[in-house]
């Protein structure tokens, strides 16, 4: 395959399994619009409304702030390594897992991803029932679910340029109705000092509830962050778009969800939209649940292509579009949602694995590309992971992914500086990258001279 044709075969897979040279990354407005168009979820505004009745404006502001410091850190951290190294969350683990660490997970991320896209769609179909319950079967629970999905997977299935367009109005324009939002509430109640005093039934929330609650929410998505900020030309530009849509952004969401539904009594985020917004909520309801389940369907695919890098990309994206839309409409997604809850958990350790050989370990020293070879499996990275994992399913104090993900860190840095410059920590045969990122075991008897890395 000759140079040309193998940019034209990347370019189409959205650069999915390989470092997207600087020539081919976006402007600065985009990624960061993308970063944060991912981060202003619909899921904010009800982890906010839950705090209604158990926490004051003032005790849910702390639970929030605390809660998005906590998911800045670790955003911030892989946003950088994404923008750095120029390749996703899936790459990234053939150089810290290894091979068979990499496809372990990317699975699992396929099927999180996919399994709660189907939810998602679920979850928007009932929002638009909610609503709109008089407006006949195109407002129906299954049949909204249904046209929502499809929304959602039009981005997804044009790849990172279709998030980016979206994301670059959407996200503006969401604010912009959340500010509204915000301002109509509090000219309703009469002062933001009212909110404090404002009591809609013990919810039984706590502070230290709230923040688990609101880390529980994004967790997930923060491990994925390099998905996006690998198009970034700018690391301070991506770092600081994935710090901020914390800071900033899921800060206000989840405020905004608060102090709507605390000045309308209720804990009914559609029923308070439509007290103080009318059907112009529909807005935030729409593009707030789209800017954030598109990018559910592309980081499914785009774990997947790291393990078929010879597979069609946008074809992978409309198969599992329709098979989460599929299982929406049925109604199986939600007899699915334990199972993904559980896969979810074992997902953010992975993330304490890579801040720790990238930082410390390797010191930035991971290489993609045609003839660099990579492990088939860290043995270490492993058992890091599954002390993590078993933290994160075992422990009740505190925020479980936030224990596994250092439970993880604090594992795999100890056995790594123990067993420093050991090879007996790699297991099975070296894999080599061809020209489009698609790994084979090194053939016998080829030097390990005519590579271009070697770990």
């Amino acid at each position: 395959m000759d140079q040309e044709k193998r940019i034209a075969y990347l370019v189409k897979n959205d650069w999915s399994t390989a470092p997207v040279p600087t020539e081919h990354r976006r402007s600065n407005y985009g990624v960061v619009a993308t970063l944060v168009g991912q981060i202003i979820a619909l899921s904010g505004i009800y982890i906010g409304a839950g705090m209604v009745g158990g926490l004051t404006l003032t005790q849910a502001f702390i639970a929030t702030v605390i809660g998005s410091i906590i998911l800045a850190v670790l955003g911030g951290f892989l946003s950088w390594v994404g923008t750095k190294t120029g390749v996703g969350l899936s790459m990234l683990l053939r150089e810290s897992f290894g091979t068979i660490g990499s496809y372990i997970v990317s699975l699992m991320l396929l099927l999180v991803a996919v399994g709660f896209f189907g939810y998602q769609a679920t979850f928007f179909g009932a929002t638009i029932h909610a609503m709109f319950p008089a407006g006949g079967w195109i407002t129906s629970q299954t049949v909204a679910g249904v046209w929502g999905g499809i929304l959602m997977m039009t981005t997804a299935l044009i790849g990172y340029k279709g998030i980016e367009w979206l994301s670059n109005w959407a996200s503006p324009l969401i604010l912009v109705m959340c500010v509204l939002s915000c301002i109509l509430a509090i000219v309703k109640i009469g002062s933001l000092e009212a909110f404090n005093g404002i009591t809609i039934g013990y919810t039984g929330m706590t502070i230290p509830t709230a923040v688990v609650a609101v880390v529980g929410g994004y967790a997930f998505g923060a491990c994925l962050q390099p998905d996006f900020s690998r198009m970034g030309k700018s690391l301070k530009a991506s770092t600081w778009g994935s710090v901020g849509g914390f800071l900033i952004a899921n800060v206000f969401m989840t405020m905004a969800g608060y102090i709507t539904c605390a000045a309308c009594g209720t804990g009914d985020v559609p029923t308070a939209l439509l007290q103080i917004l009318g059907y112009w909520a529909l807005l935030i309801l729409v593009f707030a649940q789209w800017t954030s389940n598109d990018g559910n369907l592309y980081f499914g695919t785009l774990a997947l292509t790291t393990i078929l890098p010879r597979a069609n990309k946008h074809i992978l994206t409309g198969i599992f579009g329709v098979v989460g839309i599929v299982l929406s409409s049925l109604g199986i997604t939600n007899y699915f949602l334990t199972f993904l809850g559980y896969l979810g958990t074992a997902i953010p350790p992975v993330a304490g694995i890579v801040i720790v050989d990238y930082f410390i370990i390797r010191k930035g020293e991971y290489h993609y590309g045609e003839g660099v070879k990579h492990h088939f499996c860290n043995v270490l990275a492993l058992i890091a992971w599954i002390a993590g994992g078993a933290v994160g399913f075992t422990v009740h104090w505190g925020i479980a992914a936030i224990n596994s993900i250092v439970t993880t860190a604090v594992v795999y840095l100890v056995l790594s500086l123990i067993f420093k410059n050991s090879d007996k920590i790699y297991v099975g045969p070296d894999y080599v990258e061809d020209e489009v990122g698609s790994i084979s075991p090194v053939k016998k008897g080829v030097s390990a001279v005519s590579y271009t890395h070697l770990r």
